[in-house]
């Protein structure tokens, strides 16, 4: 089955057809535009405009083809951008009040990397990381060839999650060094808690230093009165999102911002650029720039009407009482038993309805903006059914093993920078075999995936006690193998 063509007087029958005003969505204008004119393609890429796409394929991705363009005349290039994608950029720029916006087809991992790498220099290689982040974290440290100062967050145990950093921690780390590049700090969290950014970005510019936030699941922040502020609201220097996590986007497409003047924000491009495809996908640059477009139109009143529907089924949560901040657009369900969740997670998908994940912390269901009534109702029915028949196997204490594990360890302890234990070779040896080693993968319970040991830490033997009692706990332990084996650094006794 082949894509149907279509003729530069058909333009108009796949065009956005939404009363969106020209202009409003340049990248998709000029997509469009090109798709009505070409009538041969003698170009990249090898579908050539979806007349060779897989049959199984095809059906699902329609039109579409006809967007999986190239850097041809009049859609511009993403790595120098002056025309369409330079449009739309500047446009979602003015959206979140950044003085620089820039585009991302490799996701906010690239995003990441690339405002640490922007900010490290020779003489200021020290990165804080207030509480727990994501791997890309990690690999920006080892690109820029940067040193890691970790803050660790306390566990929380009614939630079953890590608890915001404190500003008060950072402030006493930042008073007792000179060279530090930026600070990190990830918010919200995947289960949707965030931090005091404003608190941050005070304490980290006394010091002239600046604050890059991941905020990959805040895209939608500061939509609407009902959401909390966006991180360039509250005075960050770089913010990472990722709008296809909350939304109306396509998987891997991401933006990142620069605020400010503390950043030169061509260093953040040019870093970027460094770490991106010289083959863009089209369709993802389409995908962004359809949601600047309805952020700038549909997006507050579709933000509005969600919240007022999730309210009448919400009850207060439990970060509440404590002051702490979540995104309402996020249900957390802690659990602290895999088998819990697992038990709602399958009464769920037997009704057709599907969560983000469920593991031993809990489970954790997103909601979209825009979802019909009727599918909120067929959720919280089934949750609130499975709520009353687990109510006194959920209010009993339970162990909080994970937290006990990273109170226990100490990620300062490096014998390799991230960039040294990288670049080593390695191998894999039993647990008794990898102590007094340094390690060349992360260790990671899951839940709740942030790692307890970090590459270039030294193995001791009461890390091999907890990672076993994990193990046979039932607890997924990432960076171990089915036969109890690690990758260590093979150069360092």
């Amino acid at each position: 089955m082949r894509a149907e063509q279509h003729t530069a007087d058909d333009v108009s029958k796949f065009g956005m057809g939404d009363g969106t005003a020209a202009g409003a969505a340049p990248v998709l204008d000029a997509l469009f535009r090109h798709a009505g004119q070409e009538r041969v393609s003698l170009h990249v890429p090898g579908h050539h405009g979806g007349k060779s796409i897989h049959r199984a394929l095809s059906p699902w991705l329609g039109q579409a083809t006809r967007l999986d363009a190239t850097e041809l005349p009049g859609l511009d290039n993403l790595h120098q951008a002056t025309d369409c994608i330079l449009q739309s950029q500047e446009r979602t720029a003015s959206y979140y009040g950044a003085r620089a916006t820039y585009y991302s087809v490799n996701g906010s991992t690239a995003c990441v990397m690339a405002a640490i790498h922007a900010c490290v220099r020779r003489n200021r290689r020290q990165v804080v990381l207030l509480g727990p982040c994501h791997v890309s974290v990690w690999r920006g440290l080892a690109h820029a060839d940067a040193l890691p100062v970790w803050i660790p967050s306390a566990w929380w145990p009614e939630c079953q999650t890590f608890y915001p950093p404190r500003g008060a921690d950072l402030h006493a780390v930042l008073r007792d060094r000179a060279d530090v590049a930026c600070v990190v700090v990830t918010s919200p969290s995947y289960q949707g808690f965030l931090a005091d950014i404003a608190e941050m970005v005070h304490i980290a510019h006394e010091y002239g230093v600046p604050v890059i936030v991941d905020e990959a699941h805040g895209a939608h922040l500061g939509l609407t009165t009902g959401l909390h502020q966006h991180s360039v609201q509250l005075g960050a220097d770089i913010v990472v999102q990722s709008p296809h996590k909350t939304l109306p986007c396509l998987t891997q497409a991401a933006w990142v911002h620069v605020a400010g003047d503390v950043v030169d924000p061509a260093q953040v491009r040019e870093a970027l650029n460094f770490l991106q495809t010289t083959s863009p996908s089209y369709l993802l640059l389409a995908a962004l720039d359809a949601a600047q477009a309805w952020l700038h139109g549909e997006g507050p009143e579709a933000a509005s009407a969600t919240l007022a529907r999730l309210a009448r089924y919400r009850d207060p949560d439990i970060h509440t009482a404590q002051g702490i901040k979540a995104d309402p657009m996020r249900m957390w369900i802690p659990t602290g038993r895999l088998e819990l969740s697992l038990a709602l997670n399958d009464v769920l998908v037997k009704q057709g309805v599907f969560l983000e994940y469920a593991d031993g912390s809990g489970a954790l269901a997103i909601f979209g903006f825009g979802q019909p009534i009727a599918e909120l109702e067929r959720f919280f029915s089934v949750y609130q059914h499975w709520r009353d028949a687990n109510s006194l196997e959920l209010a009993e204490p339970h162990m909080d093993s994970v937290g006990d594990l990273y109170r226990s360890v100490s990620p300062d302890d490096l014998v390799l920078t991230p960039r040294e234990a990288w670049l080593a070779p390695g191998r894999l040896v039993s647990l008794a075999d990898a102590v007094g080693r340094p390690l060349k993968r992360a260790i990671a319970p899951y839940p709740p995936g942030v790692p307890m040991l970090w590459p270039g830490q030294v193995v001791q033997g009461h890390h091999v006690e907890r990672i076993r009692a994990l193990s046979a706990a039932g607890l997924t332990v990432l960076g171990v193998s089915d036969h109890e084996q690690i990758e260590v650094c093979d150069d360092v006794g």
